[in-house]
């Protein structure tokens, strides 16, 4: 029997709903990481430290992995059991938190800097595209799975150009409009990487199917949708100071003179712009770390 690769694409095919659910994972997260991005420049110490990493763990946790594993839960091959490594899989959601970290730390440390932008882009997307064919490897079919080399190309050059825009958005975006506007953005780049390296992938037709183990994607799919749409949560609820107002570990550290200065955004207030232009320079120029 002949197979031609049409037919291999055709027996391969992904559920609507976790397409929609990988979407609204995309667009939350990119939500989370840029309100979270806000409130950086006005914590200082531990507190800054505790919000770089809820950036980080919402733009690569959140809008990148959960968005990419959610979308791979969804992709099914007629007449066959997929499982999942978990060792595999967990090193891909660390690879991810870890490039978006770094490379938020590279160019938060100067966010007018050019080069340090492209660099940390280009790093961050070459770790997206590691992450995604990881998650990819860690997927058991019973079979090979193989990759058009162009589109793989494709979604690695995507994976890019989505890095480094979500890194230029991050340290620019200061008003409510532009974080919708900003996250619909984020979240089309990241997901248009996605399905453009799934598109790179083929189970091809064959009689010899070897059994599969490992985590079973019903128990998977409860798992990670409930999980990083209540950390995504948790994280939106502290930016906007439900856990500020309260003492939570999230609070931006205050300022000693913030009551006595007239310019200070309020601790509450994710969406405040700065009164001066001094402000607005001295937030630019703040290191990340």
């Amino acid at each position: 029997m002949v197979i031609t690769a049409e037919m291999a694409h055709e027996h391969a095919h992904h559920d609507v709903l976790f397409v929609a659910l990988s979407l609204g994972l995309a667009l939350v997260g990119s939500f989370a990481a840029l309100v979270s991005a806000i409130r950086i420049p006005r914590a200082s110490g531990g507190s800054r430290r505790l919000w770089v990493a809820a950036s980080a763990v919402s733009l690569g946790g959140g809008a990148i992995w959960a968005m990419h594993f959610m979308g791979m839960l969804g992709y099914h091959v007629a007449d066959r059991k997929i499982a999942y490594d978990l060792p595999l899989t967990a090193f891909s959601l660390l690879l991810a938190i870890g490039v978006s970290a770094v490379g938020m730390k590279i160019v938060g440390n100067d966010p007018g800097s050019r080069p340090r932008l492209v660099f940390s882009g280009a790093l961050a997307g070459l770790g997206v595209g590691a992450m995604h064919y990881t998650g990819m490897a860690a997927m058991r079919v019973g079979s090979t799975v193989r990759y058009d080399p162009l589109l793989v190309g494709a979604s690695i050059a995507i994976a890019v150009v989505a890095a480094t825009a979500a890194f230029w958005i991050l340290f620019r975006v200061r008003t409510g409009a532009h974080v919708v506007v900003a996250s619909v953005v984020m979240a089309a780049a990241v997901c248009g990487m996605h399905y453009t390296g799934m598109a790179a992938t083929t189970v091809p037709v064959t009689e010899n199917v070897s059994p599969v183990s490992g985590a079973d994607p019903i128990a998977l799919t409860f798992f990670v949708c409930v999980l990083a749409f209540s950390v995504l949560a948790l994280i939106i609820f502290a930016a906007f100071g439900g856990l500020a107002d309260s003492g939570g570990a999230f609070a931006p550290s205050a300022r000693p003179d913030a009551d006595q200065r007239p310019d200070t955004p309020k601790a509450g207030s994710v969406f405040t712009s700065a009164n001066t232009n001094s402000h607005r320079a001295a937030r630019r120029s703040s290191p990340i770390l």
